[in-house]
């Protein structure tokens, strides 16, 4: 398989609602599931990309939105092991803890510098313990999990990548030429780009599914101003 058919199937990975929020539940559900005890706190630092994507985002089998109830229901009930999908199994009694938690201030969700490279830091703490996991580059990727001031799971590391200076940041799309991508498309066999098709009828199926939905504006709205 081409490389750049790998990133394209990667680039359009299945995600629960909208991915931000999910990717946020996905971390914080990965720090709460390496500490015990009751959850007193749940702090959150985003690039600005992630924090502006989810502010207003709706919520998978909730009524609320944004940042803050995402961290929430990932401390709550989110199942880290789902990934972008962590929160397929919310239950309205996971909604209504999730609310508690952000009423009584538990849940801190913050901008932690512009750009667009993702980092997601959420950090969890328990009467017990605390555990912080680092997101780096990919929704999903975690860089390095802290435990007690302890880093116990991968590399930790300070700062953000300069252009050049990790071969292993270099978004894929960025080592191939203008001219190997049009080849690409002029050569590419049709069976092996055929799951695009599983993708148009997916978002076909949710473009449906928000025309009818009373949480959707824009869809209808541009829908019927377009005939």
């Amino acid at each position: 398989m081409h490389k750049l058919t790998e990133l394209i199937q990667k680039d359009m990975k299945p995600a629960l609602g909208v991915t931000e929020p999910g990717a946020i539940a996905f971390a914080v559900a990965a720090a709460r599931e390496r500490v015990s005890g009751n959850v007193t706190r749940v702090k959150v630092g985003l690039n600005s990309g992630m924090y502006k994507n989810a502010f207003t985002c709706g919520i998978p089998n909730s009524e609320q939105y944004g940042n803050l109830y995402a961290a929430a229901l990932g401390a709550v009930a989110a199942d880290a092991s789902l990934g972008l999908e962590s929160l397929a199994d919310i239950t309205e009694e996971d909604n209504a803890r999730a609310r508690e938690l952000v009423e009584q201030g538990m849940i801190e969700v913050f901008l932690d510098h512009m750009g667009s490279y993702i980092t997601i830091d959420a950090a969890v703490y328990t009467e017990e313990e605390e555990c912080v996991v680092h997101i780096r580059g990919n929704h999903t990727k975690i860089q390095w999990i802290e435990k007690n001031g302890v880093v116990v799971e991968g590399e930790a590391k300070a700062g953000l990548p300069e252009a050049g200076e990790d071969d292993q940041e270099i978004p894929e799309i960025h080592r191939h030429s203008l001219a190997e991508i049009l080849t690409y498309i002029e050569t590419v066999g049709l069976d092996e780009i055929r799951f695009i098709q599983q993708a148009f009828d997916m978002n076909l199926e949710l473009l449906k599914e928000g025309l009818d939905s009373e949480k959707t504006t824009f869809g209808p709205m541009l829908y019927k101003e377009n005939g």
